[in-house]
């Protein structure tokens, strides 16, 4: 339930100064936060949700092999991204929660109820066309050399490290619908959106200047270091997840985590979840948007954004359709494809891939310093810097340059990956 205070606040900067003192409160009275927890180096389910005292040896929550890591580390600010290990062994690149006992959302006005843009056509309950579309989009991703690689997994001094590849959350972030709300560690990308509208037309963000507008909103959600992002008894999955740092920037500049919600959710009555209400100001509206150049900061132009604006947006691979009936054993391709058909989309031959123009700028932002930009915005926990070394030489790698230069001949193992496995016959 939302437990914002009955006072507006006369601005944005007063309510985010209000929050801000909210926070630190919080941090100093959690007992969890002041002394890293007790952790066992036996990496299994039972410990990680109990951390038994009598089982194992105590290892640094700074540590690979600390879920808390995100929380609980020596990275050098609060901008980088936390190598944050999963129950499933792979890696997040999470933002740092270091100092953070909130993550934010900044929305215009209230909204009741207050859903992800999936679900806020209250009439609509059938979402083949958005389902597909992103799904057409999990392909393209899949497609991109580096999102193959890190999804494939890197020798780094001995052993192999996967890393999620959260690309269902980032469809969101370009131009599709999902069932997910975004969040930020960073308070300020919070106030941007809380201070801004979104011009479709222009592909860009305008301050609010009208100062009559309906009282803008910051949630804030209070993080519990026990049961946020991990999975609970009986399979019970946190509905909190981290997209963070991404082959595609968009979710990294925003400082993304994203919370699942269903049809019938209103996130306004979500648990922890506390809000304060602030008039418009132009001023600070205005401070915002040119703090983040009208949201060019926040959704950075790249070939992803290009490819998805300037494609035919009803033609439809038949390995989308495939993707459908994986997700939806229960229907047929047959029915698929006639509900599509019925809604004016085309069906053809084709596996969603990168144009050659798209792919030459890839490799050439690649020689221009992606990479190294890329890994100089990670900490791993515990590192003395032989991992982080070996990380950023991966494109001299023989068995890697692959994914980093143009014209290598590489023949992937879909196996050997995590949602390249999953999704190997929508592929191959």
């Amino acid at each position: 339930m939302v437990n914002g205070k009955e006072i507006i606040f006369e601005d944005v900067d007063e309510a985010l100064k209000y929050v801000l003192q909210q926070e630190k409160v919080s941090l100093e009275n959690d007992e969890y936060r002041q002394k890293p927890p007790f952790m066992v180096s036996t990496p299994c389910l039972f410990n990680y949700l109990f951390e038994p005292r009598e089982m194992g040896r105590e290892i640094s929550t700074d540590s690979l092999d600390s879920p808390f890591s995100a929380y609980f580390n020596e990275a050098p600010n609060d901008e980088v991204f936390i190598m944050n290990r999963l129950l499933s062994g792979r890696y997040s690149l999470k933002p740092n929660l270091k100092n953070r006992h909130y993550l934010f959302r900044g929305e215009s006005e209230f909204h009741s109820p207050c859903k992800p843009n999936l679900f806020r056509n209250s009439r609509q309950n059938y979402y083949i066309e958005e389902v597909t579309r992103v799904n057409e989009m999990l392909l393209l991703l899949l497609s991109h050399p580096l999102v193959q690689l890190l999804d494939l997994g890197v020798m780094l001094h001995g052993e192999k490290y996967r890393f999620e590849m959260n690309l269902y959350g980032l469809t969101q972030h370009y131009y599709n619908k999902s069932c997910l709300l975004d969040l930020t560690s960073n308070p300020q990308v919070a106030a941007f959106f809380a201070t801004s509208m979104y011009d479709a037309k222009n592909d860009s963000y305008v301050p609010i200047v009208d100062e009559n507008h309906e009282n803008g909103i910051l949630y804030y959600y209070d993080l519990d270091l026990q049961t946020d992002f991990k999975m609970g008894i009986m399979g019970m999955r946190s509905p909190l997840s981290t997209i963070g740092l991404q082959v595609f920037p968009r979710s990294g500049v925003q400082y993304g985590f994203l919370y699942a919600m269903k049809r019938e959710d209103d996130f306004n009555n979500v648990d922890r979840l506390h809000a304060v209400r602030f008039k418009h100001k132009a001023s600070a509206s205005k401070k915002y948007n040119d703090f983040f150049h009208s949201g060019r900061d926040l959704f950075p132009d790249d070939i992803l954004a290009k490819h998805w604006k300037n494609q035919d947006n009803k033609t439809l691979s038949d390995r989308t359709v495939l993707l459908n009936l994986l997700f939806n054993p229960s229907s047929t391709k047959e029915e698929i494809v006639r509900e599509l058909l019925k809604r004016g989309y085309k069906i053809e031959n084709y596996l969603p891939s990168f144009t050659e123009d798209e792919m030459d700028e890839y490799y050439d932002s690649i020689k221009a310093g992606f990479w190294e930009s890329f890994c100089n915005k990670i900490y791993i926990p515990g590192d003395k810097g032989e991992l982080k070394k070996e990380l950023l030489d991966l494109p001299n790698n023989p068995e890697y340059k692959w994914a980093f230069k143009k014209g290598i001949t590489h023949q992937i193992n879909y196996r050997d990956g995590y949602l390249l496995r999953m999704y190997e016959a929508c592929l191959v």
